[in-house]
This record gives structure tokens, sequence and C-alpha cells, in this order.
């Protein structure tokens, strides 16, 4: 079993921890994983790194949820490590597994999930990870990682700007889900129209008019819109609009 002390040399020393079954071996490897990650001089030599990365992967698909946390800071710890290209084989199936835990009961996990696929957006630019998040979030069923979702746009917004997004394909859906049956979801998708008003401007209230909205939410974002523009807080330029991020 891997330990924390300094006689782990390679990744290899980690393997059969991080492919073992028992929650208490993978428990205890991470520990000692994380101090070895969190070393840039330590070698990420392993001679079956794809076995490695789907033995994590596994972590995350499960229900302990404390080895979950981990796969997915496991994940992140190596994603800032590796080479871009030895990560992109994993990219569709990691962004996959860590959107379905977005919709986890436990706050550390959604926040881990949100942090692994920000670190993922650095790495490869967000709107490759937008086109890979996008159906995931469009088709679920679970509130949560609709509501989640939308919380990683606005950061995503934040972080990067909005001519980083191409967020004439997300406006639709988050429109959609100013009517979803979950009140938490409702509301989360006008804070999220709210926040893409204020980096991409005016134009966007001819967007969603543009969508299934009913009358009376519609009258309460452009108020909110309003709101926005009296205390100062655009980002925007007038000119931006919804339609011009690339």
């Amino acid at each position: 079993m891997a330990d924390s002390s300094n006689e782990n040399k390679n990744l290899d020393d980690f393997y059969q921890s991080v492919l073992s079954k028992e929650p208490s071996v993978r428990l205890e490897c991470f520990s000692a994983l994380e101090n070895y990650l969190s070393d840039d001089d330590t070698s990420l030599k392993c001679d079956d790194l794809p076995g490695f990365i789907d033995g994590l992967i596994k972590w995350i698909e499960g229900s302990n949820f404390r080895i979950a946390h981990n796969g997915l800071r496991a994940l992140e710890m190596l994603n800032d490590r590796l080479d871009s290209n030895d990560f992109e084989h994993f990219l569709e199936l990691v962004v996959s597994v860590t959107v379905d835990r977005l919709g986890d009961a436990k706050d550390q996990v959604r926040e881990a999930a949100s942090n692994l696929l920000m670190k993922l957006m650095t790495k490869y630019n967000p709107q490759r990870i937008w086109d890979l998040i996008q159906p995931l979030f469009s088709d679920s069923k679970q509130f949560r990682i609709k509501e989640e979702s939308q919380r990683l746009l606005i950061r995503s917004l934040d972080e990067f700007s909005s001519s980083s997004i191409q967020l004439n394909k997300l406006v639709p859906l988050i429109c959609k889900l100013v009517s979803d049956s979950n009140g938490t979801v409702r509301q989360q998708a006008i804070d999220t129209l709210v926040e893409i008003y204020r980096h991409v401007g005016e134009k966007v209230r001819g967007d969603i008019a543009k969508r299934d909205i009913p009358e009376a939410k519609l009258k309460q974002l452009y108020e909110k819109f309003d709101d926005v523009v009296a205390s100062g807080r655009m980002i925007a330029k007038g000119s931006d609009s919804t339609d011009d991020s690339k």
C-alpha cells in the first residue's frame, strides 16, 4: 500500500491502491497521493496511466462521498501536472463523471466537481469544456445538476469573460429553466440570465424575448436588468450581445 513517506518514486507505487475496491485502502491512499502530486518535483511515470486514471474515475463514480471527493481532487491535481496531450484522451469521460457529481448531495463534492471543471476550462479552453457539459446539463433530470451547471456558467463568465463562451447556445437552455418544475432551479435561471446580461449587454432583452418565457417572468427579468444598469454593475459594452459571443 502507498504511504505518505518519501519511498514513493512514481505513480506506479500508488497503482494497486488506486485500483483497490476497498474503501479503507482508497481513503488511506489519497493522503499520500495528494502529498505526492502536490510536489512538482515528483515523477509522473506510470506504466499504465489510462488504468490509473480509470481507477480514479471509479472513485468518483462510487457511492462513498469522501472517496468521490478525493477522486475529483486527485484528477484536478493530475490535470495540473500532466501535459495537456496526456490528459486529453480522458477528457470526455472525466467531464461526464464530474458533471454527474455536480448533482451530489454533499456541498464539498459539488464544489470539488466545479473546481475540476474550471481547471479543465483553463487548460483546454472554456468553450471546449462547455461543448461537453451542454448536452449533459440540458438532458439532466437532476435538479442539482441544472442548478450547479448554471452556477458554473457564472463562474466561467467571471473567470474567462463572455467572449470565451458561445452563450447563444446556452441562453435558450437557461430560458427553459425559468419554467422548471423545481423552484431552486427557476430562481437560479433568473439569477443566471441577470449575470449574462451584466456580461453580455443590452441585446439580451431581445434575445430572451424570443424564448418561451412567461410574461410575468419576462417582466421580472427586465426589472432586474434595469436594476443592474441603475446600480452601475454592468460589465458589458452597449454593443455586446449573446449572438456575438464566440
